[in-house]
């Protein structure tokens, strides 16, 4: 019994670790617009700081056309009206990262999630440097974060400037 207990209170404090872990290697920008308008000035940002949109998914839509398909319960329960995805690369970062440890060019394409709700979008870019830390392209996994956290501190009505 206590044997059980000493595992669900380790589990527990995984658990917790983990999820505290994650939420620092995100980086979350907040634009009071809607996010078909916060679309438009994402990819401007991005193009404008030198990355290349490649993908653009509309995600939450996806999912809703095969709802009943998929069989998915409580899809959606915040109620976003949209959840957008960008996948975006620039091919100089990927050649250092290539270049410094190639295996921490998996880390590319780069992307980030919108999140859209009444006339306020939420952006959350997986900071790079959680895969690149402790490799020898530690280094290029912060350019690459600074670099796209620039430009998302660029857009107009960005909270974080």
């Amino acid at each position: 019994m206590i044997r059980l207990y000493h595992a669900v209170c380790f589990f527990t404090l995984l658990c917790f670790c983990a999820v505290t872990a994650s939420a620092a290697d995100m980086y979350t920008e907040t634009l009071p617009v809607p996010i078909s308008k916060a679309s438009g000035e994402i990819q401007k940002a991005l193009s404008t700081h030198h990355f290349k949109v490649v993908m653009h998914i509309d995600i939450l839509k996806r999912i809703e056309a095969k709802e009943s398909v998929l069989h998915i319960q409580n899809l959606n329960p915040e109620k976003f009206q949209d959840v957008q995805a960008m996948v975006f690369c620039n091919p100089v970062l990927f050649s250092d990262l290539l270049s410094a440890h190639w295996s921490s060019a998996a880390v590319c394409p780069l992307n980030l999630t919108i999140f859209g709700k009444g006339d306020q979008t939420t952006i959350v870019y997986p900071k790079r440097v959680a895969f690149t830390h402790d490799t020898p392209a530690d280094v290029v996994g912060v350019k690459i974060d600074n670099l796209v956290i620039a430009a998302l501190k660029s857009i107009p009505g960005a909270h974080s400037k």
